[in-house]
């Protein structure tokens, strides 16, 4: 029998499992009552950089006297032996916010599932998320998974950042009270530009244009060329950036670098057209005003809407409100800037995450 045929009849999560044996490693621990951070972004994704770093600072904050480990998403396999040899029952787990929940990043989804079944004598606070679902048999499928895998931990916690995914979480788990289902902001809003290490610049100039070319991006041509002809219109100088800087397995040094480095291009500019949801909150953290594009599902338009209507310096463009896109960028480069010191929301939206990080 040949190895290339045993390869192709071994279920793929035995080969994961397998895989992971072979490569195990040690971790050391430090002493005393810890908080994990497991899924925590190694890669150069800057929103999901953004939600570590918010996230490890909020548990420095709000979860005092425990050591914070990170354990980085791509050695979630290799580390997680080690941690559940050495965990305590006062070690709080905790797995990173963001938009991966459900079945359009499924990978990350089945890492979060393996850690919540890795601790089942823990507490679990899963930071604030969006879900992703549909109609389809495969996203059904996905929703089940998630379901009897949460139902199963006596002690979990799992946060919305709006309030779709908050609905329908509450209805997904409406018959297993042991879940809790919470609605805080995006972890990132708890945090400022000047804790992530932003940098001030002498005298903003120009518009930054942040947009997406993936999957997510939901521009059609004809309003990408309105939006064009509005930015050109202004005169000022148009520069193109992106919140992926790629690589992967990079060092915490080098992710805090790429987001602080992100933050003050941010602060440089008089104007950011994005159509990222940390394309948008990174602007506002960093007092530039933001005009907002739609993306090809809710979590964008929601989260303004839950938490960010009123905010001076953000104005989020309808499909229909296209043709109103030079208005609105002469509306926005009028606005005043706003400090390295602000939080887009008030920290006490966040209460009921401070509560489950405490045992309350």
């Amino acid at each position: 029998m040949s190895t290339a045929f045993i390869k192709k009849v071994i279920p793929i999560k035995l080969k994961k499992h397998l895989a992971a044996t072979l490569r195990a490693k040690d971790l050391p621990l430090p002493e005393g009552s810890r908080s994990f951070v497991f899924l925590a972004a190694d890669y150069g994704n800057i929103g999901d950089l953004a939600i570590t770093a918010a996230q490890v600072s909020f548990l420095r904050c709000y979860a005092p006297g425990q050591h914070v480990v990170r354990i980085p998403i791509s050695a979630t396999r290799t580390l997680i032996r080690s941690v559940k040899r050495q965990v305590g029952p006062d070690d709080l787990i905790t797995i990173i916010g963001g938009g991966n929940m459900g079945d359009m990043y499924p990978d990350i989804e089945e890492l979060r599932q393996l850690v919540i079944r890795s601790f089942p004598e823990n507490r679990i606070v899963c930071f604030p998320q969006t879900l992703d679902w549909d109609n389809s048999v495969k996203s059904k499928q996905a929703l089940k998974r998630i379901v009897k895998t949460y139902s199963q931990h006596p002690d979990i916690h799992v946060f919305a950042r709006e309030t779709i995914t908050y609905a329908k979480l509450n209805e997904l788990f409406s018959a297993h009270s042991n879940v809790t289902i919470g609605l805080v902001p995006d972890i990132v809003m708890s945090a400022t530009a000047d804790t992530l290490g932003t940098k001030d610049c002498l005298e903003p100039s120009g518009i930054l244009r942040c947009l997406r070319n993936d999957k997510e991006a939901a521009l059609s041509a004809a309003q990408y060329t309105i939006l064009d002809a509005a930015l050109t219109e202004t005169g000022l100088a148009i520069s193109k950036t992106d919140t992926h800087a790629g690589g992967s397995q990079l060092s915490e040094i080098h992710c805090e670098k790429l987001l602080a480095d992100k933050l003050s291009q941010f602060r440089a500019a008089k104007l950011v057209v994005t159509d990222r949801l940390h394309g948008m909150i990174l602007c506002l953290l960093s007092g530039t005003p933001c005009l907002v594009l739609p993306n090809a599902n809710h979590k964008i338009r929601q989260t303004r809407l839950d938490w960010l209507r009123d905010h001076p310096r953000l104005i989020f463009v309808e499909p229909e409100q296209f043709d109103e896109i030079p208005n609105f960028i002469e509306q926005l480069l009028s606005e005043s800037r706003g400090t390295l010191k602000e939080s887009p929301v008030d920290i006490s939206q966040y209460n009921s995450m401070k509560k489950a990080l405490s045992g309350i």
